[in-house]
């Protein structure tokens, strides 16, 4: 009897899980939803992120990976030591050509299988008082460089229900980008998810 009661309570779940992505934005056939819906069924898996890293390695992996990064004087630990940092170069032809730091962190399930990576960056040179390297003149910047990393479709504007702010979102089969609302003067943040991931729990 416990058997027969399993599987329309896992059922019921991936149907809660579905419809809160389908409750970001107030329309009930969105642009975004109908963007998911399509890329899934591609069947298409991008599981690439950066340095070598990847959606679905376990965090062991990652945590190896990291140090060999580290010990090759490629990323370091960050102030708080919560991420890990990594200095990237400037768009070549900016006149601003600010370094710009990277911080990741691994988001990982109870199986401790990577299902996405939290990061943020902002101007090595942030300060409050100069706005050229606040959050809102840096957006540009992550949008173009994440656009560049992970070419094919674009960001989409995903308003946010029962809110003014939006977020924007790139979805190409299972990877989804999101670039959260700037609520801080000086980071942009980004998660990257793997939708396989989240449309299963």
């Amino acid at each position: 009897m416990k058997k027969q009661l399993f599987v329309p309570i896992m059922t019921s779940l991936k149907i809660i899980v579905l419809l809160f992505f389908i409750s970001l934005t107030s329309c009930s056939e969105s642009e975004y939803s109908r963007l998911v819906k399509t890329e899934m069924a591609k069947g298409t898996v991008h599981d690439s992120l950066f340095l070598g890293m990847h959606l679905g390695q376990t965090k062991q992996e990652f945590f190896d990976k990291c140090w060999k990064l580290n010990k090759n004087e490629i990323v370091t630990n960050s102030a708080n030591n919560n991420f890990v940092e990594y200095i990237l170069s400037g768009p070549k032809g900016n006149h601003q050509n600010r370094p710009i730091t990277m911080l990741f962190y691994g988001i990982f399930n109870k199986e401790n299988t990577m299902t996405g990576m939290d990061l943020k960056f902002y101007y090595e040179a942030w300060s409050l008082w100069n706005e050229s390297t606040h959050s809102d003149r840096l957006f540009q910047v992550v949008r173009d460089t994440l656009k560049s990393w992970y070419p094919g479709n674009d960001f989409i504007k995903v308003p946010l229900k029962n809110n003014q702010k939006e977020l924007f979102v790139k979805v190409d089969g299972n990877r989804r980008i999101t670039i959260k609302p700037l609520n801080d003067p000086k980071e942009v943040k980004v998660q990257i998810d793997d939708l396989r991931y989240l449309l299963d729990e």
